[in-house]
């Protein structure tokens, strides 16, 4: 590791969750300096299970095609944030549960064939697989619970919480800490660009 990356994971020590506790800490600067060749992305932990939280995977989305008006059941990851969607929030209006379809990366490798030669796939797989493509998050592979996967960061739907809760669903993945933080700094960088080169006063 160069000078440049030591003094930006020093940085990034800065914006660590102030709620873990030292050890936690510790754990989780020690695997973000392991990026991207660090791939434990998912947890298992029982008391998580059924918590709808930021980043996760749930089958029993529903999604709407634009063209065709045409709805269909899918897998996918939440993007809202985990306390907008608690069921322990009391509410005036009803929320919407905002997500991003889970799409196993080798039907996306399939349409970028159309699109790129075999070299320029190759290419992409590559960058996404390093996080370094902005518009999607890559999603390792799991044992038997997923295949390797990308999520569309712009292809944002959103499902009435209240259905939602009511639907025949399960959750297909959690996130570990190092997973988590990896899925919010993916989100930062595809929706805000401070450095966007605009002036606009």
């Amino acid at each position: 590791m160069n000078a440049d990356q030591d003094r930006f994971f020093e940085q990034a020590r800065i914006f660590l969750p102030k709620y873990l506790s030292p050890e936690q800490h510790k754990q989780l600067y020690d695997e973000l300096r392991a990026f991207p060749e660090n791939i434990h992305y998912y947890t298992q932990k029982p008391d998580l299970q059924n918590e709808l939280l930021q980043g996760d995977g749930w089958t029993g989305l529903v999604a709407i095609n634009f063209k065709t008006k045409a709805s269909k059941s899918v897998s996918g990851a939440i993007i809202s944030n985990s306390c907008d969607v608690s069921a322990d929030n009391r509410r005036a209006l009803p929320v919407n549960l905002l997500f991003a379809p889970i799409i196993r990366l080798q039907r996306y490798a399939k349409l970028l064939g159309e699109g790129l030669g075999s070299q320029g796939v190759d290419s992409t797989l590559s960058d996404i697989r390093r996080q370094r493509v902005t518009s999607v998050v890559y999603l390792p592979p799991f044992s038997d619970v997923i295949e390797e996967s990308i999520v569309p960061l712009d292809d944002i739907h959103a499902h009435p919480l209240d259905d939602f809760i009511q639907q025949e669903r399960s959750k297909v993945f959690t996130l570990s800490q190092y997973g988590f933080y990896i899925f919010l700094l993916k989100l930062s960088i595809h929706f805000s660009r401070f450095q966007e080169g605009v002036v606009r006063l």
